[in-house]
C-alpha cells in the first residue's frame, strides 16, 4: 500500500518558493436587499422548457416544481413528462417555492400554502398531503416533539416492545432527533438551533409542548414519493412578507414512517435523514436563501459528523470533486455533484477542526446584524486566516490525488475513496524522450492532474525540471507537485509561482522516484453580476476565470 510519508495532520507542504498569496471574492455590498437565489437545478424537462419559454414565472415554475415532488402525474397532465427529483432534493425544491410564494396570487399561492402545510393542517391540506385521521398525542422531549399516527399510510408500526404506550420507531425517533442530532449539532458543536416556529399559523403546539417552543417533526409516509425526508418553512415572515428583510426561518422536519425498503436498516437511514435535514433547519435559522451547493454539502458532511459508522455520504464521492475535479466546486446541480462536495468540508475539518464549518455559516448569518457572505465568499473569509482560500484548495487538489494513502484522509483507505483522475495520460520521461509538454483549461474552483514517469536510461541522481506557465495568481492560479518514491511514500510540494503565473522548478527525479504528478489548480472565486443570472454557481454569478490556459513542460 502506497503510504504518505507524514501523517496529513501534521504533514507541513514544503515551498520550493515564496507562499501563496490569499484570494478573496467580490464582495455583496451589504444593506442592499438581497435578491432570490438561483432555483434548484433539475434534469431538462417539461417544467424547465416552460420556465426557458416564459409560459411560467419563475413563482409558477417553483410551485409546480414543488408539486411534482408529491402529484408527478397531476403536473404532467398540465405540462408533460416531469424528471423526478433525486431523493435528497426536496427540502431545496420546498425552500425555492416557501421563498417564492409572495409572488403567487388566488388559486396558485393557495396550492403552494396547501404544499407547504404541514401533515395535521387537515381542512388547510386540500392537496391531501397530511394525515387523514387524528394525530396521537406526539412525544416531546426537551427541544423536539415527534409527531405522528397510527393509523392509515402514514400510520408507524404501532409494536411497542417496551411498553411505554408509545410505539417503538417513535421512540427511536424522538431519541435520534432529541439526543443525536440536536444534542449533535446545537449542543456539542454550537450551531444556531433552529429558529422558533411561534408565529406560524400552526406551530405544532400540544399538551407535550403548551408554549409551541419545540421543534416538530412529522413522521408520514415518504418512500413512496421516493425520498427520505425533507425540512420546509410555513414562516409568514417569509412566505408573505414583501420587504425581504427577513432571510432567517423557522422549520419543520417530514421523514419516512419506517424507512422500509431504502438502502440500509431502518434506524441507519432514520439517523443519516435526520442528521442531513435537521442540519438544514439549522441552516435556515442562519440563512434560508443560501445557495443549493453550500448548504447540500455541509449538511451531507454533517451526517458523516454525527453518525459516523453509517457512511451513507460515501455513495456521493464519485459524483463531486474526488471523481470529477473539473467540475467547479459551487456548481449546483440536481445530483449528484452538491452531495459530492462534502469531501471539500471533510478536507477542511480534518486539516482544521470541524469548528470551521460553522465559522463559516457563521459569515453566511442573513439574519438580522449578520454578515450575510453568500456561500463560497463566506469559505473564503474563513480561511483567510488559514492562509487563503487559494492555498487550502491548491492542497485540497493534491489531497484529492492521493486519497486512498493513508493519512490523506481519515476514513480513505477504510471506504475506498475515490482518487481524482489524470486529466490527460500519464508521460514517460527517458534518456531518448527527455521533454514532454501539455496543455490544458481550468474553470473556476476545479484541479486538473499531469503525470510524469521516469523512463529508461535515466541518471540515478536526476531532476525534472517543471516549468510553468499559469495565469495570473489574481485569477486563482496554482500548482503542487506530488513525487512517489520507490518506497512507496509520497512526497508533496507546492510551486511558488510568480504573480504572473510563472515559474521553473527542478524535481528529484532520480533512481528512487517512479513518477511525478503536477497537480494545477483555478482557486478563482470571481464572478461578475452576483444576483442577476439565473446560474448555477455561487450568487447565481458568472465566474470571471473559466476557460484558463495552463501549460506545463517537463524536461530531465
Amino acid at each position: 500500500m502506497t503510504r504518505i510519508s507524514t501523517p496529513r495532520a501534521i504533514l507541513a507542504v514544503l515551498a520550493l518558493a515564496a507562499g501563496l498569496a490569499a484570494f478573496a471574492p467580490a464582495a455583496f455590498a451589504q444593506g442592499d436587499a438581497k435578491p432570490l437565489p438561483a432555483l434548484a437545478q433539475t434534469p431538462r424537462d417539461s417544467l424547465t422548457r416552460a420556465l426557458a419559454a416564459g409560459e411560467l414565472t419563475e413563482a409558477q415554475y417553483a410551485l409546480e416544481r414543488a408539486e411534482s415532488l408529491f402529484h408527478p402525474v397531476r403536473v404532467a397532465a398540465r405540462y408533460g413528462a416531469v424528471s423526478r427529483a433525486h431523493p435528497r432534493d426536496a427540502t431545496v425544491i420546498m425552500r425555492d417555492l416557501a421563498i417564492r410564494v409572495r409572488f403567487l396570487s388566488g388559486t396558485d399561492r393557495n396550492r403552494a400554502l396547501s404544499l407547504l402545510a404541514r401533515p395535521t393542517d387537515g381542512g388547510s391540506d386540500p392537496q391531501g398531503d397530511g394525515y387523514t385521521t387524528g394525530e396521537a398525542t406526539p412525544v416531546c422531549g426537551a427541544h423536539v416533539c415527534v409527531h405522528y399516527v397510527t393509523t392509515t399510510g402514514d400510520g408507524v408500526n404501532a409494536t411497542d416492545a417496551s411498553g411505554n404506550g408509545v410505539p417503538d420507531y417513535v421512540d427511536q425517533a424522538i431519541d435520534v432527533f432529541e439526543n443525536g442530532v440536536w444534542t449533535g449539532e446545537v449542543t456539542t458543536r454550537g450551531y444556531r438551533a433552529p429558529k422558533s416556529d411561534i408565529e406560524s399559523t400552526n406551530h405544532g403546539v400540544s399538551a407535550a409542548d403548551a408554549t409551541g417552543a419545540k421543534f416538530d417533526v412529522y413522521l408520514a409516509e415518504l418512500g413512496d414519493k421516493g425520498f427520505y425526508g425533507y425540512c420546509t418553512t410555513d414562516d409568514p415572515n417569509v412566505t408573505t412578507n414583501n420587504g425581504y428583510q427577513f432571510l432567517d426561518a423557522s422549520a419543520y422536519c417530514v421523514v419516512d414512517n419506517d424507512f422500509v425498503g431504502f438502502p440500509r436498516t431502518p434506524l441507519e437511514d432514520l439517523e443519516v435523514t435526520a442528521a442531513h435535514e435537521f442540519f438544514h433547519a439549522v441552516q435556515f435559522a442562519y440563512d434560508a436563501f443560501e445557495d443549493q451547493w453550500f448548504m447540500e454539502s455541509t449538511a451531507t458532511w454533517m451526517e458523516d459528523e454525527i453518525y459516523d459508522a453509517v457512511n451513507d455520504n460515501v455513495q456521493y464521492l464519485v459524483s463531486g470533486p474526488l471523481k470529477k475535479p473539473n467540475i467547479p466546486l459551487d456548481k449546483g446541480g440536481s445530483c449528484c455533484h452538491v452531495y459530492g462536495d462534502w469531501i471539500f468540508f471533510r478536507y477542511l475539518s480534518e486539516t482544521y477542526n470541524a469548528g470551521i464549518i460553522k465559522s463559516a455559516w457563521t459569515k453566511a448569518d442573513g439574519s438580522p446584524g449578520g454578515p450575510d457572505n453568500y456561500s463560497i465568499q463566506a469559505v473564503a473569509k474563513t480561511l483567510s486566516t488559514h492562509g487563503g482560500f487559494r492555498k487550502n484548495f491548491a492542497n485540497f487538489g493534491w489531497t484529492n490525488r492521493v486519497s486512498q494513502v493513508p493519512g490523506a484522509y481519515e476514513e480513505g483507505p477504510a471506504n475506498q475513496y475515490p482518487q481524482s483522475p489524470l486529466t490527460a495520460s500519464a508521460m514517460t520521461l527517458s534518456h531518448s524522450s527527455p521533454s514532454k509538454s501539455k496543455s490544458l483549461t481550468l474553470n473556476h474552483q476545479t484541479n486538473g492532474y499531469l503525470e510524469f514517469k521516469r523512463g529508461s536510461g535515466l541518471s540515478s541522481t536526476a531532476k525534472v525540471t517543471v516549468s510553468l506557465n499559469l495565469p495570473a495568481t489574481s485569477t486563482g492560479a496554482a500548482a503542487s507537485v506530488l513525487v512517489y518514491n520507490t518506497d512507496h511514500s509520497v512526497s508533496p510540494f507546492t510551486l511558488g509561482i510568480t504573480s504572473a503565473g510563472d515559474g521553473s522548478f527542478k524535481i528529484p527525479f532520480g533512481s528512487s522516484v517512479a513518477k511525478v504528478d503536477v497537480v494545477l489548480t483555478n482557486a478563482s472565486t470571481r464572478y461578475g453580476s452576483c444576483f442577476v443570472h439565473q446560474t448555477p454557481y455561487a450568487c447565481s454569478g458568472a465566474p470571471r476565470d473559466d476557460g484558463m490556459a495552463y501549460k506545463v513542460t517537463a524536461h530531465v
